[in-house]
């Protein structure tokens, strides 16, 4: 089976495998270079080959063999070259979590998080919305919602 192919990033953070997803600028690689710096792994920057594992469960990596990250404002980097430790081959996908602008009028106010679910080669995976207001940094919600769901297998607080 040829891997399928899906826009984002993919990062594994305290053991989970997350998908992040979101418009162009929104701040998906900023956000890895967040988590690479907080000792989370890198597995794939803008593109990610998507296969199933053994157990039908869908297994991203790279499409490069060396998996490299834009720095928007610096260029492209090897991102072994800036986090040697922070790179790995692959990761089970475990959580997508899509990244989006912040709307007042939507997002306004204390809210839970949206949650749903992504149907992804068969299988089905969490999904969250996260909506960000210009200028923040979404590698903390990303860790936040990695470790709920490593501790519960859901997002719901």
């Amino acid at each position: 089976m040829n891997p399928m192919k899906i826009r984002g990033v993919l990062v594994t953070v305290h053991g989970v495998g997350v998908l992040i997803r979101g418009p162009s600028g929104v701040g998906k690689s900023l956000a890895a270079l967040n988590l690479m710096c907080r000792g989370h792994s890198l597995i794939s920057d803008d593109l990610v080959d998507v296969i199933l594992g053994p157990k039908g469960e869908p297994i991203g990596r790279s499409v490069e063999e060396e998996v490299r990250i834009e720095v928007r404002g610096l260029g492209v980097f090897l991102a072994r070259t800036l986090f040697p430790e922070a790179v790995a081959p692959s990761s089970r996908i475990d959580l997508i979590v899509d990244l989006d602008i912040y709307d007042h009028s939507r997002d306004g106010g204390r809210i839970a998080p949206e949650t749903g679910t992504f149907r992804l080669l068969g299988y089905d995976l969490v999904a969250v919305r996260v909506p960000l207001p210009t200028g923040v940094d979404p590698a903390l919600p990303i860790e936040l919602l990695a470790r709920r769901f490593k501790e519960s297998g859901t997002v719901e607080p």
